[in-house]
């Protein structure tokens, strides 16, 4: 049995309520631990008389949003107090996330007291706090003092904030070389490892298999078999071709120059204007090969990363390719951009679209922290309060491809 008030050097005063605030502390907790909550806060209200408490199946407001409530308790209270599971991660914290503001909010003007009643993952936003365990013998007397001491100091008695959140919408993850980056000759296509889900990545994509299935999209990019992969056989074949096309067009003026009957001068006119040119446009894209390889794969990563996109955006992540053996991992709150697209006719099937063709060079802008500029979406709404929202960018590309008179692939 935890000690009382009275054995932890007599009784202890919660400190009053200033203007604005209705609640002592706002307590949030997973449904499932909602036993072991009320049993606790049942206890703490009958050792301290007047302590309000803000519970969300009684203080918030029915018909609301539960977010739009969070807020208002959250700042109505003295501190926050966060019982750590699980449960809770998976339910609740996903909440909080969903408006990181407010949290950034509540971090830096209010006393959060994180409690770890069940073994779980620290929440990111928490890995720099010192939590209290449940399963500690001076769990309660350490509590009691928590939240009977005054806001500032309560505030201080958790270790020093960061001056940034750790996460926030348009925070580059991570970068990711290919496995075989050091052997990799310039055709080839990267192969990335599916075998773990990087450190980075594991705080906002718990799943596994989401991560190697997305992967998995992306490796199954394929290298060239043509013999033009080798510059040995490109620029060989490229000059030969050129040589053709010279002789051609020698072989051409000698014979026309000698006296032939005039159907036979214009079949071999006829023949020049034919083999000449092709000869030489054939020389010149063996030449150029390897750029136009290049630029019809990257498309085609481009594609997939968007078909991976389509399995990452739930989890507010986002992948981008800019080179063959390179890809970047974002982090971006999509949700109010989705809205924006599901507001037109068929707004599912056109935010499907834009995150196939467009997603991979956002996620590549946001890793880089440079977007293309552009008068048509100066003064607009966005939601990322650095750069240009997804559905600015797709707004952006489109308007341009139009102006040139091209729609992208």
């Amino acid at each position: 049995m935890d000690p009382g008030p009275e054995e932890e050097g007599g009784a202890l005063a919660i400190p009053p309520l200033r203007p604005g605030e209705k609640f002592h502390v706002f307590v949030s907790y997973s449904s499932r631990d909602a036993a072991w909550t009320h049993a606790l806060i049942g206890r703490l209200e009958a050792d301290l008389p007047g302590l309000r408490v803000c519970l969300h199946e009684r203080d918030f407001v029915p018909g609301r949003n539960i977010l739009e409530n969070m807020a208002e308790c959250i700042q109505q209270s003295q501190k926050v107090l966060l019982l750590l599971s699980q449960d809770f991660v998976q339910s609740r914290w996903c909440l909080l996330e969903a408006d990181l503001s407010l949290f950034g909010y509540c971090l830096e003007r209010k006393a959060v007291i994180p409690v770890l009643l069940k073994p779980c993952r620290v929440p990111l936003h928490l890995s720099h706090l010192t939590y209290l365990e449940a399963t500690d013998s001076r769990f309660y007397p350490k509590v009691l003092r928590l939240l009977c001491q005054a806001t500032l100091c309560g505030a201080r008695s958790v270790p020093a904030l960061r001056p940034a959140a750790s996460l926030y919408s348009g925070k580059t993850l991570l970068t990711l070389n290919c496995i075989n980056k050091d052997s990799l000759s310039s055709w080839q296509v990267g192969t990335f490892s599916t075998l773990s889900v990087p450190d980075p990545l594991k705080e906002v994509l718990e799943e596994p298999e989401v991560y190697r299935r997305a992967l998995g999209v992306l490796n199954g990019a394929q290298s060239p078999r043509s013999c033009l992969r080798y510059l040995g056989c490109r620029v060989p074949l490229g000059i030969f071709l050129i040589l053709v096309s010279l002789a051609l067009l020698s072989f051409t003026l000698v014979l026309g120059l000698q006296r032939s009957p005039p159907a036979q001068r214009f079949l071999l006119l006829s023949g020049a204007v034919f083999f000449c040119p092709l000869a030489l446009v054939l020389a010149v894209n063996t030449l150029c090969w390897f750029q136009r390889f290049s630029r019809r794969k990257m498309r085609e990563l481009a594609l997939r990363a968007g078909e991976a996109n389509l399995l990452l955006a739930p989890h507010s992540v986002l992948v981008g390719c800019d080179t063959m053996n390179k890809l970047h991992f974002v982090y971006v709150l999509l949700e109010e951009c989705r809205q924006v697209f599901l507001e037109c006719a068929e707004g599912e099937a056109l935010f499907r679209e834009a995150m196939l063709r467009f997603s991979s060079s956002y996620a590549c802008c946001v890793a880089h922290a440079y977007f293309p500029a552009s008068e048509d979406v100066q003064g607009a709404q966005g939601h990322l309060q650095l750069g240009l929202c997804f559905c600015q960018f797709v707004s952006l590309q489109l308007k341009r491809h139009q102006g040139l008179g091209v729609y992208p692939v």
